[in-house]
């Protein structure tokens, strides 16, 4: 009892904070991920975008090129920064694209390249991100 009386309040103090850790680790809502609310724009294919389309949007255009090839259409006139894939989070490369005050199209010879960038930076909150659709593209056959 003598215990108890001397350390109370450091008692007290770790009950609480064990509860919130409890609190939280078995809250199923904390850590849900709604993968259909970041997928949205992808299934009708409003993500994708042709030369046409970036002609008209409004804003500093940023063409990311994510892979050696750059696009054919040298009539795109954006501004175009090259980028590492797999270093698309490091701060700097981060910064330049939430510091673009407009649409940010990626470019890659692999698409699924430029849609798993697509999908991480939707993920991290950035909006205006598109997939640049070269209109010769076509799907490889197996």
């Amino acid at each position: 009892m003598k215990f108890l009386k001397q350390y109370w309040l450091v008692l007290s103090i770790f009950l609480l904070v064990v509860c919130m850790v409890l609190f939280r680790t078995f809250n199923r809502e904390q850590f849900r991920y709604d993968a259909v609310k970041w997928a949205e724009s992808s299934i009708p294919g409003s993500n994708l975008v042709t030369e046409d389309k970036i002609m008209k949007m409004d804003g500093k255009v940023l063409l990311i090129n994510l892979g050696n090839v750059s696009p054919s259409d040298r009539k795109l006139q954006v501004n175009t920064v090259t980028m590492d894939p797999g270093l698309i989070l490091e701060k700097e490369n981060f910064e330049v694209i939430r510091k673009n005050r407009g649409p940010v199209i990626l470019f890659s010879e692999d698409r699924s390249v430029s849609a798993r960038v697509w999908l991480v930076l939707s993920e991290m909150g950035l909006k205006n991100i598109y997939i640049f659709q070269n209109d010769d593209y076509t799907t490889p056959e197996n």
